[in-house]
């Protein structure tokens, strides 16, 4: 998509307008940049982008439809994905509409920079509650998705998963006790289970993020 958008800009004979100029990715996007962020700090936004880079080019009508959502407000919205260079405008189709400028959204990132380590912050857990709600939302996934919205989701360094698993491990020992306990028991109260305790810890996959990966680069 980004070679189609050169290649139709340079066969042009009249000027680029403003939309087009602003629209044009920038070398390097990056955290401290507010046109970056605007662009970036919503989910929807980055859903947005995201369906315009899996069924792209896509003009505003389309994306209402597949959003169920009013045309005024999608304007706004893409226009802030144009500002921060992540999509672009083409007449592809013969009428206007919009085409992601990559595959892949890399972002500049000094976490040593208050000002962007806070948007960072910010950016993850914006992502972990859409994750969140989606998959909270999926029956598919349990017989009871109301269980899943007690769950946790966080960026884990790798000896926190280790010493939650270590934890487990300790919680499943416990567990075979009182299992051991409670199948050589004769007495009725004690041969019957009164608690329901439940613990996963794996990994996110990509599918439960419907929207486009933000990769961050120092």
């Amino acid at each position: 998509m980004p070679s189609a958008l050169t290649t139709r800009r340079r066969a042009s004979k009249t000027p680029a307008s403003s939309s087009s100029k602003s629209a044009a990715r920038p070398a390097q996007l990056s955290l401290a940049s507010n046109a970056t962020w605007h662009g970036v700090r919503s989910v929807f936004r980055m859903q947005i982008l995201e369906a315009i880079r899996a069924q792209g080019p896509l003009n505003i009508p389309q994306l209402s439809e597949i959003f169920d959502h009013e045309c005024t407000g999608l304007y706004y919205h893409v226009k802030l994905l144009q500002n921060a260079g992540l999509i672009g405008v083409t007449r592809a189709t013969g009428a206007e509409a919009f085409a992601a400028t990559g595959s892949t959204v890399k972002v500049k990132c000094n976490l040593k920079n208050p000002k962007e380590a806070k948007r960072m912050r910010s950016l993850v857990a914006g992502y972990v509650e859409a994750s969140q709600k989606s998959v909270a939302s999926d029956t598919n996934a349990t017989t009871r998705s109301g269980v899943l919205a007690g769950y946790r989701w966080e960026n884990l360094e790798n000896s926190e998963v280790a010493k939650i698993k270590a934890l487990q491990k300790q919680i499943h020992a416990i567990l075979d006790t009182a299992k051991a306990r409670r199948t050589s028991s004769r007495k009725t109260a004690q041969s019957r289970a009164n608690w329901h305790v439940a613990a996963i810890t794996a990994p996110v996959s990509s599918v439960q993020y419907p929207i486009t990966a933000i990769e961050c680069v120092s």
